[in-house]
């Protein structure tokens, strides 16, 4: 199993190609492609598409050089339904696709969009189903599969979570309603603990074909913290474990933006290192697993 994890944090500070670096030399095999949150000095999805391809290129082949590999990325979440398709948050989406296909990533998470609570679920779906489908010349255009990840939504009135597609059942019925082989599944290891299912109790209900990939992150059941694991209070042995059971065949892929930014610049080195043998040893785990 390869280990992989999200690089906007190193990107943010050093830049794209010199994250790149860092993110091979602490030990990891790939990169959770991240096109959220970028600073402006880094905002790729801003460049005009001549530079933006450009970077992309020597991003591919920069990659090749060390030898690492891009399993999966993260689209930009900011578009809202009131808002035109011809908005900056709606082609940034698209700008994401075409940047997947010239590194070689061929699936990329596309958040659904989120409702008040006082929306019926039928009608959430409905309107996700008719968001995400809308992207789907894209997907075949530039051969890059759409990955549904578990959301929360945040009830400040009460101060509790509730799950979007938050259950097993629940997402595997939503990805049937989009009816397409290009959408898999993302769970969010966090995202499940806040919303009342535990972790492996999702991935026990998914199978290795829909569920591609993984958002391993840590947390204390309070907030959605992307601490590393072993930081906050999952239980790694019963995760790996249901990881190993399915058959799961994705990267072990660390989204721990949250402990990189606790660091300062020097730092940063070290906490990957750190990160990555963390990774190696939950991916070990799902390993023995599976050969027992």
């Amino acid at each position: 199993m390869i280990i992989s994890t999200d690089n906007g944090t190193a990107r943010n500070l050093f830049g794209d190609v010199e994250a790149l670096r860092m993110i091979r030399d602490a030990g990891f095999d790939g990169i959770d492609y991240t096109f959220y949150d970028m600073v402006p000095a880094y905002d790729i999805l801003a460049l005009p598409d001549t530079d933006r391809r450009a970077l992309a290129d020597d991003i591919a082949a920069c990659a090749k050089e060390v030898g690492l590999t891009f399993p999966q990325a993260h689209a930009p979440y900011l578009y809202q339904l009131k808002e035109s398709r011809d908005s900056k948050h709606y082609v940034d989406v698209i700008r994401s696709f075409e940047y997947c296909a010239h590194i070689g990533c061929k699936q990329m998470v596309i958040h659904t969009l989120k409702f008040p609570l006082s929306v019926k679920k039928d009608e959430v779906d409905r309107l996700n189903v008719e968001y995400l489908r809308s992207f789907l010349p894209y997907a075949e255009e530039f051969d890059v599969n759409i990955g549904v990840e578990n959301l929360f939504l945040h009830d400040t009135k009460r101060a509790c979570f509730f799950g979007q597609h938050g259950t097993p059942e629940e997402m595997n019925a939503f990805v049937d309603r989009l009816n397409s082989p290009r959408f898999v599944t993302c769970c969010d290891l966090g995202h499940c603990a806040l919303t009342g299912c535990e972790p492996q109790d999702f991935i026990a209900g998914m199978s290795p074909d829909r569920l591609t990939m993984l958002h391993v992150q840590d947390l204390d059941y309070r907030d959605d913290r992307h601490w590393l694991p072993y930081a906050g209070k999952l239980d790694w042995e019963a995760i790996t474990a249901s990881l190993a059971k399915i058959g799961f065949r994705g990267s072990m892929n660390l989204e721990v933006l949250h402990f990189y930014d606790r660091f300062p610049q020097d730092l940063q080195a070290d906490a990957l290192r750190l990160a990555a043998k963390t990774a190696r040893r939950l991916a070990g785990m799902v390993e023995r697993g599976q050969q027992a």
